[in-house]
């Protein structure tokens, strides 16, 4: 390491520890009134602990403050968006269950900004330009977080982690600070419907040549036009598309031109449903299965348990592709078809958790 390399460490830690004093001193009434509010609306325990790995992917003690409810299968309290309540949300949404990390800084095992600790079981599946971002120590805050936060991708997410790890100085920590603080007064990328967190990261997409892209105003009018036109093939429940809760992507070949558009209903739950809309001339076994593979791929970041899908009863090689992929047959009541049109459809469904 270079001497300026060296004075800047020395610097950062020097920040860090002064940081965290002083957060912790002056924060000392706030942390007592949440502990309260905690323990009478969440139970205990009010103090959230999680191993976590940190600079050089050495697993240490991850201290929160609780945000959600205990998981209880009776009360349907599965999944973190159903253990959610209005209180832990504005808890996650001001970044106030954070608090107890200042320990955690103060200890050596973190920094006050640096790529956010993941969980442990992440390890294994970063490629090794994404392994880089524990080359430093993990931050209570970062340039993930004051750019984007939860509505990026875990790609972009990485590729700021990265950045950091080669550009961060005194000064960019610094400015990364007060855009922190600047944050906390706006939520609106974290708060957004009923989804409250981020996606499970499950490793690199499946390898099919098509590039992904979030559902975004560019794409609306032709989402419209493709439901409505009878020259695309739709699988599904494509009615769901752009309703809330619902996960939608648009899907391009390497010449930019849309393939299709996928959607994956009622996220923040165990239980979604999938469907898709095939471009015109794009109506192709190889397309139709591409596309399949990547919403279960999505299934599974969201931790759901089960995937419906519902094919035409006259295309029968659906049945093989679905089948290859997972899907198997079910015959269940909330199922059941509600109209004549319904009755042309099939349900299927693919385990993607536990």
């Amino acid at each position: 390491m270079t001497a300026q390399g060296t004075t800047r460490d020395i610097t950062k830690r020097a920040l860090d520890i002064f940081g965290a004093t002083v957060g912790l001193i002056v924060l000392s009434p706030v942390f007592a009134v949440l502990w309260l509010l905690i323990r009478l609306k969440l139970g205990g325990p009010v103090i959230f602990a999680q191993q976590r790995p940190g600079k050089d992917g050495e697993i240490f003690t991850l201290l929160k403050f609780r945000s959600m409810l205990e998981e209880n299968h009776a009360k349907g309290q599965i999944t973190d968006d159903q253990r959610m309540t209005p209180f832990g949300r504005r808890l996650r949404a001001t970044s106030l269950d954070e608090l107890p990390t200042l320990v955690n800084v103060l200890k050596g095992e973190m920094s006050l900004v640096g790529p956010r600790p993941l969980n442990v079981e992440y390890l294994d599946l970063y490629t090794t330009r994404q392994a880089r971002r524990h080359e430093v120590r993990p931050g209570i805050t970062g340039l993930a977080q004051v750019n984007g936060r939860n509505s990026l991708t875990w790609e972009e997410r990485f590729d700021l982690d990265v950045h950091y790890v080669d550009h961060h100085t005194l000064w960019l920590d610094l400015k990364i600070l007060w855009q922190t603080v600047a944050q906390v007064f706006n939520t609106a990328d974290i708060e957004s419907g009923l989804i409250t967190t981020m996606p499970i990261f499950v490793g690199a997409p499946p390898r099919d040549g098509l590039v992904e892209e979030p559902m975004s105003d560019r794409w609306r009018d032709l989402r419209t036009a493709w439901s409505r036109s009878d020259a695309t093939q739709k699988i599904g429940d494509y009615q769901h598309l752009g309703l809330p809760n619902t996960g939608c992507w648009v899907y391009c070949d390497e010449h930019q031109t849309p393939v299709g558009i996928t959607g994956l209903a009622g996220l923040g739950s165990t239980q979604l449903h999938a469907s898709i809309i095939l471009a015109p001339g794009w109506n192709t076994s190889d397309a139709v299965e591409a596309l399949l593979n990547r919403l279960i791929y999505h299934g599974r970041s969201y931790d759901a348990h089960r995937i419906y899908l519902r094919l035409p009863a006259s295309t029968r090689d659906l049945y093989d592709i679905a089948e290859q992929l997972g899907f198997v047959p079910l015959d269940l009541p909330q199922l059941k078809p509600q109209s004549h049109h319904d009755a042309l459809y099939v349900a299927f469904a693919a385990q993607t958790g536990t």
